[in-house]
C-alpha cells in the first residue's frame, strides 16, 4: 500500500486549512491522526542493520536494508546470518528472488546486487541512472526500475534504459501516478500495476517480448487493487470489486482476484468469501493474505473453490488436504512480511517483529479493519499536490534527499487550542537513512507532538555520504499545522 503524494513546498510557508473545510474532512483526518496500536505477543528481532525489505525464500526469512546489508534467518527470525554488507554501500529498497538461485537487490545511488547461488554471495554494480525505489528482474538482462521520476526498462542488463511507454496508453503516468507493484514472470513477460492511489482504479502495463514493447490493460472496479505477484507460474492480484451499483443504496465491495498466464488475458476469480467478506484480504504474496488484523489465509485457500472452502469438500482419501487457516496477535500490518513454518514476521518502520501462527478451524470474520503501515514509496511524480499532507523536501539542506517524509496538515487534540499552530521539528538523519532523536518544539499540544514524532519515525532519506562514508546529519524544520479540538472549536 502506497503513501499519498505530497507537494514540495517550503515548511516556513504556513500550512493552514480553513475552518469551514474541517468538518467535511473530520473522519479522514481522524484516521490519519490516530496512533498505531502497540503490538502484543510479538518479539523484536535484530538482523544487525535497519531493514527495509522482508521476504521468504527457500524455507527461510530474508531481510535487506542499510549498509547494503542482506541477511537470512533459518529459525523464524531468532538468529540472523549476514550474506552481504558494505558499510559504504547502498540503502537497499527492493529485494527479491526470481528462481531458487537467481535474485537481485537495488537501492540508493543506482546500486544493484545480483546473486546466482541462492543468496550465498552477491555481486554489486551500478546499473541504474539514479536511486531505485522499486525493481523487478526476470534475469540478468531483462528488468524494470522505478526511480523518483521514471519507470525504466532494460533488455541488456542495464547497459541502456528506456521509459516504459505502452503503445495504447502513452500518457498512463498522468492518469495513474502510483506504481503499486511490479514483477517478472519470465524473460519475456513483465508486468507493472499502476493506479490513482489506494483502493482505486488502475491498469496493468505488460510486455510479452522482454520489454522491447509495452501495452496496457485497464481493469475496472479496482480489480486486483492489492498489487501483483507471481504464484504457480502465473500473475496474481487479490483485491476487491464494486457490485450492485445500480441497486437502491448504491453498490458494495466484495473480495475478488485476477489471474493471468501472460499479463494480456486476465481471469476473474471469486475469493474465499467467509474470510475476506468484512474487510477484504490484503498484503497478499505467494504465501497468502491477511484477513482483518489478526488472521492469515494461505494462498492455496484464497479462492472460493479451493479445497476446504465454500461448498468444495475435501476428498475422503485425503489427496487434497487444505492448508491451515491461522491467527496471530494483532499488529500494525505491512506489505513487508514473511512466513517460515509457524513463524511469522512483519517489518514496520525498520523494525522486524516475529510471532507464532496458531491454526484456526475457521476465521472470525468480524476482525477489525486493516491498519497498514503507511511508510511506503512516493508516487511517480513526487511534486503532485495532495490535499491532506505536505512535503518537506524543499526545506531540507542541499544534498539531502527524501525517500519518504510527510506530515499531515491537521491533527486532533484533546488538550490544545484549535487553530493554526507554529511548530519546530528537529531530528538527525542517521547513517541508515532513518530519522533519529526526533524533537518537536513550539506551542504544539503533547498529544499532537506524539503523533508528529510517530510520523517522523517512519521517514526515510538517502544516507548522506562524505568521502565514501555514510554520516549523520542534523536537520531542523519549521512551519504551521492546524490543530482541531472538539471541545475548543476554532474562533
Amino acid at each position: 500500500m502506497l503513501a499519498k503524494p505530497m507537494s514540495i513546498s517550503p515548511m516556513k510557508i504556513h500550512m493552514w486549512i480553513a475552518p469551514s473545510a474541517i468538518q467535511a474532512l473530520l473522519a479522514l483526518f481522524w484516521a490519519l491522526s490516530a496512533p498505531a496500536q502497540a503490538p502484543r505477543g510479538w518479539t523484536a528481532t535484530d538482523p544487525g542493520f535497519s531493514a527495509e525489505v522482508l521476504l521468504s525464500h527457500d524455507g527461510a526469512i530474508w531481510a535487506a536494508g542499510s549498509e547494503e546489508s542482506i541477511a537470512v534467518s533459518t529459525d523464524g527470525g531468532q538468529h540472523w546470518q549476514k550474506k552481504h554488507q558494505d558499510n559504504a554501500g547502498a540503502l537497499l529498497l527492493s529485494f527479491a528472488f526470481v528462481t531458487d538461485t537467481f535474485g537481485y537487490a537495488a537501492g540508493t545511488g543506482g546500486r544493484v546486487l545480483f546473486t546466482r547461488d541462492g543468496g550465498e554471495s552477491w555481486t554489486a554494480e551500478k546499473a541504474a541512472p539514479e536511486t531505485v525505489l522499486q525493481a523487478a528482474f526476470a534475469d540478468r538482462d531483462h528488468g524494470l526500475f522505478r526511480t523518483q521520476s521514471e519507470l525504466l526498462a532494460t533488455t541488456d542488463g542495464g547497459k541502456s534504459w528506456k521509459p516504459v511507454e505502452p503503445a495504447n496508453d502513452p500518457n498512463w503516468s498522468t492518469k495513474y501516478p502510483f506504481i503499486d507493484s511490479m514483477t517478472a514472470l519470465d524473460s519475456n513477460h513483465l508486468v507493472v500495476r499502476v493506479s490513482e492511489g489506494e483502493a482505486s482504479d488502475g491498469e496493468f502495463l505488460w510486455t510479452d517480448d522482454g520489454g522491447a514493447t509495452w501495452n496496457a490493460n485497464y481493469l475496472p472496479n479496482g480489480a486486483g487493487d492489492g498489487g501483483v505477484f507471481i504464484a504457480g507460474g502465473q500473475y496474481w492480484s487479490v483485491g476487491s470489486e464494486v457490485v450492485d451499483k445500480d441497486k437502491p443504496g448504491g453498490g458494495h465491495s466484495i473480495p475478488m482476484a485476477v489471474q493471468s498466464k501472460d499479463g494480456i488475458i486476465w481471469d476473474h476469480r471469486p475469493v474465499y468469501y467467509d474470510a475476506c467478506h468484512w474487510h477484504g484480504c490484503g498484503g497478499c504474496t505467494a504465501q497468502g493474505c491477511f484477513a482483518g488484523e489478526n488472521s492469515f489465509v494461505p494462498l492455496s485457500r484464497i479462492l472460493q473453490e479451493a479445497p476446504g472452502n465454500g461448498s468444495t469438500s475435501v476428498p475422503s482419501d485425503g489427496t487434497a488436504k487444505p492448508e491451515s487457516l491461522s491467527r496471530f496477535s494483532t499488529h500494525l500490518l505491512s506489505d513487508q512480511w514473511a512466513k517460515s513454518g509457524d513463524a511469522f514476521c512483519i517489518l514496520t518502520a525498520g523494525v522486524i517483529e516475529c510471532s507464532t501462527l496458531l491454526p484456526a478451524a475457521a476465521l472470525d470474520t468480524k476482525d477489525e479493519p486493516f491498519d497498514f503501515d503507511k511508510s511506503s514509496w512516493p508516487p511517480m511524480h513526487s511534486t503532485q499536490a495532495e490535499a491532506l499532507t505536505v512535503s518537506i523536501q524543499s526545506a531540507l539542506p542541499q544534498g539531502v534527499r527524501c525517500i519518504r517524509c510527510d506530515l499531515s496538515r491537521t491533527y486532533f487534540s484533546d488538550t490544545g487550542d484549535s487553530g493554526p499552530t507554529p511548530f519546530g521539528l528537529a531530528f538527525v538523519i542517521g547513517t541508515s537513512g532513518r530519522a533519529e532523536n526526533i524533537k518537536v518544539s513550539g506551542k504544539v499540544p503533547e498529544d499532537v507532538a506524539a503523533r508528529m514524532r510517530q510520523l517522523a519515525n517512519s521517514w526515510l532519506f538517502e544516507p548522506h555520504i562524505e568521502n565514501g562514508v555514510s554520516i549523520s546529519m542534523a536537520v531542523h524544520l519549521s512551519g504551521k499545522i492546524f490543530v482541531m479540538n472538539f471541545s475548543k472549536p476554532p474562533r
